[in-house]
C-alpha cells in the first residue's frame, strides 16, 4: 500500500439553521395519516424490523417514503457534538443505534432503508446556504449532501436533516438542536427547494433548464440565469449505469464546469481515485501510470488548496518512484 492518506475528503457540514423561505409542501395534509404511522413505530429497532414495519405501512413507494419521514421526525436529532467538531460519516448500523447524526449519517441511514424497501435512490452533494456565512464564500466547496428518491417514475428531493429540526443555541449560548418537523424538506423539487439546496451536478436540480450558480450565490433563482434545454432524465439515467471510478469522475468534472469556483471537488476526487487505483489493484505499470495522470490532474487543481495539495504532491512523488 503506497505511503499516502486514503482520503482527504473533505468535511460535509450539517447547515441547519431554519430557513424564512416559504416553500410548499410537498408531504400533503391528506398524507398526515401515513406520516403518523411512521412515528408511532418503535425507536429502538433493528434495520430489518424498521424495514419490514415500512413495508406493511407503506403500500406504494411514495407512502414508504412518507412513513419513513415519520420515523425519522418522531426519533432522529442531529449529534451537535458532531456538527462542531466534524467527523466521517458513521456506518448507518451506528447511527440507527445512536438515532443522531449530521448530514452524512442521516442521507446514509436513508439511503440504505429505500434500497432495502426498493425504492431507486441517490447521494446529492451540493451547497446549502443558512450557516452565517456569505454565499460566495459558501459555493467555495460543497458543504452538505442529502437523498433524491425515484417515486413513481419521478425523482424527488429529501433532506430529511433539515425536515426533523435545526440548530440554535439556549439563552447560555450554547448550541443545541431544536425538534421542528419541517415537511418542506420531504419530497420536494423546483425553485423554492433550491433556494436553498442546490447540487453540485445540475442534473440534480431536476429541471430541465438548469440555474446558473451565479443565480445560487446571488439569492435571486426567479430572475436569474437559465440554461438551454436539458434532459437531466437522460443524464441521470447514464451517470448511474457508470461503473463507481467513472461515476465519481464525471461528477468532479460537471461540478468544476458547473462552478469553477470550487476546485476541491476536482482535486480530491483525483486524489481519492489514484490512491483508491493503488491501494486496490497491483501496481502493474499501467496502473502506475493511470495513478500519476489522476495526481497530475489533482495538483493541477489543488494550486491555491495548501492541505490538499501537500498530499497530492507527496501521493505524486511516491507513485513516480514506483515507476522508475
Amino acid at each position: 500500500m503506497i505511503g499516502v492518506r486514503a482520503s482527504v475528503k473533505w468535511l460535509l457540514t450539517a447547515v441547519a439553521v431554519l430557513s424564512g423561505v416559504s416553500l410548499a409542501a410537498q408531504v400533503l395534509p391528506g398524507e398526515e395519516g401515513i406520516l403518523e404511522r411512521g412515528r408511532r413505530l418503535p425507536g429502538e429497532v433493528s434495520v430489518e424490523a424498521l424495514v419490514d414495519s415500512v413495508a406493511r405501512w407503506g403500500r406504494t413507494e411514495r407512502e414508504k417514503v412518507i412513513v419513513l419521514a415519520g420515523w425519522f421526525r418522531e426519533y432522529m436529532a442531529i449529534d451537535v457534538g458532531k456538527f462542531l467538531t466534524g467527523g466521517p460519516d458513521g456506518d448507518y448500523r451506528d447511527v440507527l443505534k445512536e438515532r443522531k447524526g449530521i448530514c452524512g449519517d442521516f442521507t446514509g441511514l436513508f439511503g440504505e432503508l429505500c434500497n432495502r424497501l426498493g425504492i431507486e435512490n441517490e447521494r446529492v452533494e451540493g451547497y446549502v446556504v443558512g450557516d452565517g456565512r456569505e454565499r460566495g464564500e459558501t459555493c467555495l466547496r460543497t458543504n452538505h449532501v442529502w437523498n433524491a428518491v425515484r417515486v413513481a417514475g419521478e425523482w424527488w428531493h429529501v433532506d430529511m436533516m433539515w425536515a426533523v429540526g435545526a440548530l440554535g443555541r439556549d439563552a447560555g449560548g450554547e448550541w443545541m438542536f431544536k425538534r421542528h418537523w419541517n415537511p418542506e424538506y420531504v419530497l420536494m423539487r423546483g425553485e423554492q427547494f433550491l433556494t436553498t439546496h442546490m447540487p453540485a451536478d445540475p442534473a440534480w436540480q431536476l429541471t430541465d433548464r438548469p440555474y446558473a450558480m451565479d443565480a445560487f450565490i446571488e439569492g435571486n433563482l426567479a430572475d436569474g440565469e437559465r440554461g438551454d434545454y436539458y434532459n437531466y432524465m437522460d443524464s441521470i439515467t447514464v451517470f448511474r449505469r457508470l461503473p463507481r471510478d467513472e461515476r465519481q469522475m464525471l461528477f468532479a468534472r460537471r461540478a468544476n464546469r458547473f462552478n469553477p469556483r470550487n476546485k476541491e471537488v476536482m482535486a480530491v476526487t483525483y486524489y481519492n481515485e489514484a490512491v483508491f487505483l493503488l491501494n486496490y489493484n497491483r501496481k502493474t505499470r499501467a496502473v502506475l501510470n493511470r495513478a500519476r495522470e489522476y495526481f497530475r490532474i489533482a495538483e493541477e487543481y489543488a494550486r491555491d488548496l495548501p492541505g490538499v495539495k501537500e498530499s497530492i504532491d507527496e501521493g505524486l512523488r511516491n507513485v513516480e518512484a514506483l515507476i522508475k
